[in-house]
């Protein structure tokens, strides 16, 4: 860390002085290739800690368009993502908004996630304030919303559930689906400029996918419904 500090750009913004975090993100990209998930979680982890030191406890916004400081907003968008799998999801939490404190132009979407990570954890105030930053028109709003509903009183929000059905067919399809394959179309699709909406759907069922399988009771009242 000795040749790794934060500098300021401007009034407002600071960037990452060092490549350490690049070396890192690629370490980690390494070790999953490898199969070594867990080994890339804890360093990604290590790496989000140390850039949460680095920053103390003032919110200090990152220039986007410095590689380093990018480097080191992904491992801490990555981080949390390791944790919500795992269920620390109040640690998900954490550095989600710890992250949203430094991209303030969110580049990363991340308050989507965390939104869905808000709900699980019950913490309905903080829910409030995500939601001015998604949009209503939006597939993940409406899932969102049929969550929250589901979560505080066990019922389905019967317009979010039609705004869903017959707006964003293919998110609904995705997840009253049995199966979410990620088959070799499914990959192609991703690495296109223009992924369908029935391959977004699946890449955030995989996003959150492990909120449905500690909440299962929620999808099969989406299945019922």
């Amino acid at each position: 860390m000795k040749n790794t500090r934060i500098v300021p750009v401007s009034t407002s913004l600071w960037k990452i002085e060092g490549d350490r975090f690049t070396t890192i993100l690629r370490q980690t990209q390494r070790l999953e290739k490898e199969g070594k998930w867990q080994e890339a979680c804890e360093l990604r982890f290590e790496g989000a800690q140390q850039l949460l030191d680095l920053a103390g406890d003032e919110p200090m916004p990152l220039d986007w368009n410095d590689a380093s400081s990018r480097s080191a907003m992904e491992i801490l968008y990555q981080s949390a993502a390791d944790h919500l799998y795992i269920g620390e999801v109040e640690m998900a939490v954490a550095l989600w908004e710890s992250l949203l404190d430094m991209d303030e132009e969110d580049h990363f979407e991340a308050v989507v996630p965390l939104a869905f990570a808000y709900v699980e954890i019950e913490d309905y105030d903080c829910l409030e304030s995500a939601l001015f930053d998604i949009s209503t028109k939006s597939p993940e709003y409406h899932l969102l919303t049929l969550w929250a509903e589901y979560r505080r009183s066990g019922g389905i929000d019967r317009d979010a559930l039609r705004q869903l059905r017959t707006r964003h067919k293919a998110w609904w399809e995705e997840f009253i689906a049995t199966e979410h394959p990620a088959d070799e179309a499914y990959m192609n699709d991703c690495r296109s400029d223009r992924p369908s909406q029935s391959t977004e759907a699946r890449e955030f069922w995989f996003a959150t996918e492990s909120i449905w399988e500690r909440n299962v009771e929620f999808i099969e009242a989406l299945r019922k419904a």
